[in-house]
């Protein structure tokens, strides 16, 4: 017989119907062959979860290599300064919004619309309650720093492309890559207003704030996206296919981006500042362990948990060194609290995601 429903679902159907069967002609059997079958599927749910923390690691590890080939191409001159400058923009104008398009178009048509429109409001909170916590970690710790403000953007602002998306992927899927860019949706709008006003606030620049930075193209993308799948637009197979290609060039780009930025971070400013290693343990371990615990609070759902879980465990988002370098804020602290959390959350995503989601 052959079965639509989740795997789990099918388990359950199967062991209703087999305990009425033999509960009918062998009254003794029932019991015997429902525990079998509960036996059977923990087993294969707890190789399913190692083989998933295994494609994590790997997954973080291929990241971080291919980080280190960008590194490497930077201190080589084959990278330099003005190819940052290219490559960033060809990925947040193109590659990346392509890429949240595509993920869309190959989600599943039994995805519950109702789980995504409830994301988009999560991530509205999630937001308004990153900041408010951002303000009270800065209070306790780096009141009188200098760099307080940039230090406040690390806690709100994640690498939620660029690290997020191939984590997501080797996890759950495109699907998951679609959601995040749904939960993520209010990133865009506040890194162009609260973002360049925390940044502003210790720079020399008075560039007004513009409409033209939140309509930007990464929101247009997640409002493209939320549109073909809430109306159920089949896209056609040649174009999914472009769009993937065209998607997926998005990481390993993106890490190498990062490696070449590092590479003109000196190493000396790396080790001196005490304050930034204390940020960086409260953002990739202290945030996705209270986002873990709050969430469960208000909801049984796994893959929302999760959501909110990895969005809080990941590194400083590199827009953060984009806009100081714009704006004339503290780049050098913005590009060693980016350099910090990614190198570190190679050895602390794996750690989150199997001690909370496994």
């Amino acid at each position: 017989m052959y079965c639509n429903m989740d795997n789990s679902l099918c388990v359950k159907v199967f062991k209703i119907l087999l305990s009425i069967k033999f509960n009918n002609r062998y009254h003794s059997c029932s019991i015997t062959i429902i525990l079998s079958l509960s036996k059977g599927n923990t087993n294969c749910k707890k190789e399913e979860e190692a083989m998933n923390i295994m494609v994590l690691i790997e997954t973080m590890v291929v990241l971080f290599v291919i980080m280190l080939i960008g590194y490497i191409l930077n201190k080589l001159g084959i990278l330099r300064a003005e190819s940052n400058d290219v490559l960033s923009e060809l990925i947040v104008k193109v590659t990346g919004p392509v890429l949240v398009v595509s993920s869309v178009c190959s989600t599943n048509e039994m995805t519950d619309k109702n789980q995504i429109i409830k994301i988009f409001f999560i991530g509205i909170l999630l937001y308004v309650v990153l900041i408010a916590f951002s303000q009270i970690v800065i209070k306790l710790f780096c009141a009188n720093d200098e760099s307080k403000n940039i230090y406040s953007l690390m806690l709100v602002f994640t690498n939620t492309s660029f690290v997020g998306y191939p984590v997501l992927r080797a996890l759950y899927g495109d699907y998951a890559i679609f959601a995040s860019a749904i939960l993520h949706m209010p990133f865009n709008v506040l890194i162009y207003s609260y973002g360049v006003y925390m940044i502003q606030n210790k720079g020399d620049s008075k560039r007004k704030f513009r409409i033209e930075d939140v309509l930007n193209v990464g929101v247009i993308a997640a409002i493209i996206a939320l549109v073909i799948f809430l109306l159920g637009i089949e896209v056609p197979q040649t174009i999914q296919k472009i769009l993937s290609m065209i998607g997926d060039i998005t990481i390993p780009l993106s890490m190498m981006l990062i490696g070449s930025s590092l590479a003109l971070i000196p190493i000396k400013y790396v080790f001196s500042n005490i304050k930034i290693y204390i940020v960086s343990f409260i953002k990739l371990i202290i945030m996705p362990l209270i986002a873990y615990f709050i969430a469960n609070l208000f909801t049984s759902d796994s893959f929302i948990i999760a959501q909110l879980t990895i969005a809080t465990a990941l590194p400083a988002g590199s827009m953060i060194v984009m806009l100081t370098t714009q704006y004339k804020g503290n780049v050098k602290a913005a590009s060693i609290g980016v350099f910090i959390t990614t190198v570190l959350s190679v050895v602390t995503i794996p750690l989150m995601i199997y001690l909370l989601l496994t």
